[in-house]
């Protein structure tokens, strides 16, 4: 069994392995950054040092606007590359699956430039898509 946690951006559900958690947090005030990327909502702080937040949101392509701040949660998100933060709509759950309950596609699934997917799982009788790998944009503006 693997534990994930389970997003929502309007209603779509998406699930991210714990083990690149470090944290989830409330938004706080952000500072934009002249010039980049349309993904990246500004920078923060965090423990002493300056992290980007990355607007999942934005990534998806999701119609609608964004919820409250105060109803949205930042994911601190850890790869081999770094420390950055994923802003969501809101955390659904923490809940362990077992890796062969996630069903893969046909092939794998690109959703936009940055996010790779594992595949899909059912979850309280709805269907979850698990990320694999979430990747900050560069500063560059899209």
């Amino acid at each position: 069994m693997s534990d994930f946690i389970i997003f929502t951006i309007n209603e779509a559900q998406y699930a991210l392995d714990v083990s690149n958690i470090e944290r989830i947090d409330q938004v706080p005030s952000l500072t934009p950054i002249p010039n980049s990327h349309a993904f990246l909502d500004g920078i923060m702080m965090y423990q002493g040092n300056t992290l980007k937040v990355l607007n999942f949101r934005k990534m998806t392509n999701a119609p609608g606007e964004e919820p409250v701040v105060s109803t949205q949660k930042l994911l601190i998100y850890r790869d081999n590359k770094g420390l950055f933060a994923i802003k969501v709509d809101s955390i659904k759950d923490i809940t362990a699956f077992d890796p062969s309950s996630i069903k893969p596609y046909a092939r794998s699934v690109t959703v936009g430039e940055y996010l790779l997917t594992r595949g899909v799982v059912e979850y309280k009788q709805s269907l979850v898509v698990v990320i694999d790998t979430v990747e900050l944009p560069g500063d560059e503006a899209a």
